[in-house]
C-alpha cells in the first residue's frame, strides 16, 4: 500500500522545508535540494550546475525514506558506492519522519554528505 495522504502531506511539508533551509542563499542557483515520492519511497537529491555547462544539472541521490504502511514506521537508506540502497542501521525505524531527516542533516557517520 502506498503512503497514505496523511503522510504524504507531512513528508511534503518536512522535506520542503528541509530542501529549502539546508542550502545557503548564495548558491541556490547552483545546487538545489529536492524529493521524489514514489509508492512508499521518498528519495532526497541533490541538483548541481554541471561544470562544463551550466544549462545542465547533475544529479546526485543523497538519501532514501521508506515507510512500511503494516508498521506504520519509516526507514533510512544510503546509497552506496556501487549504486545499491543499504539500510541505515545506526538509528532504528520511526513513526515520525523528521527523526530520520534530522539524522541525515546531523550525518554523523559521512555517508549523505561525504
Amino acid at each position: 500500500m502506498a503512503i497514505d495522504e496523511f503522510q504524504k502531506q507531512k513528508v511534503i511539508k518536512l522535506l520542503s522545508e528541509f530542501c529549502n533551509t539546508r542550502v545557503p542563499d548564495r548558491v541556490k542557483d547552483k545546487i538545489k535540494l529536492d524529493f521524489e515520492i514514489i509508492g512508499n519511497n521518498v528519495t532526497l537529491f541533490e541538483r548541481r550546475k554541471a561544470y562544463f555547462d551550466e544549462t545542465k544539472w547533475s544529479e546526485m541521490k543523497i538519501a532514501q525514506f521508506r515507510y512500511d504502511s503494516d508498521k506504520e514506521k519509516w526507514s533510512l537508506y544510503w546509497l552506496r558506492h556501487i549504486g545499491k540502497w543499504h539500510i541505515y542501521d545506526e538509528i532504528d525505524p520511526a513513526t515520525d519522519i523528521q527523526v530520520l531527516i534530522d539524522e541525515v542533516k546531523k550525518d554523523p557517520l559521512c555517508v549523505f554528505w561525504g
